[in-house]
């Protein structure tokens, strides 16, 4: 099944409901539902829900909306030779 981040957010460990998730993205419950069937939230939204959950007793970070991104990207090398002539 592929990942849904409303059906992520909405698990029993972080928001817990359709309804607690709209609240912290500051938007109505019925927002969420359609938010889940596109299987997409906007910049603002997000935003808004790494700033209001921990007010709220839970616990997410950028992961939570993009899993296995964050943790595939590569530090920069500066140690790395250029190709500039010294």
């Amino acid at each position: 099944m592929p990942y849904n981040v409303i059906d992520h957010l909405t698990a029993p460990e972080r928001f817990g409901t359709q309804t607690r998730l709209a609240e912290a993205a500051g938007v109505r419950p019925h927002t969420i539902s359609e938010k889940r069937h596109t299987n997409s939230l906007t910049h603002a939204q997000m935003r808004r829900i790494l700033i209001v959950a921990p007010q709220m007793g839970i616990s997410i970070s950028p992961d939570d909306f993009f899993p296995g991104v964050l943790n595939q990207a590569q530090p920069a090398n500066d140690d790395a030779p250029t190709s500039e002539a010294a």
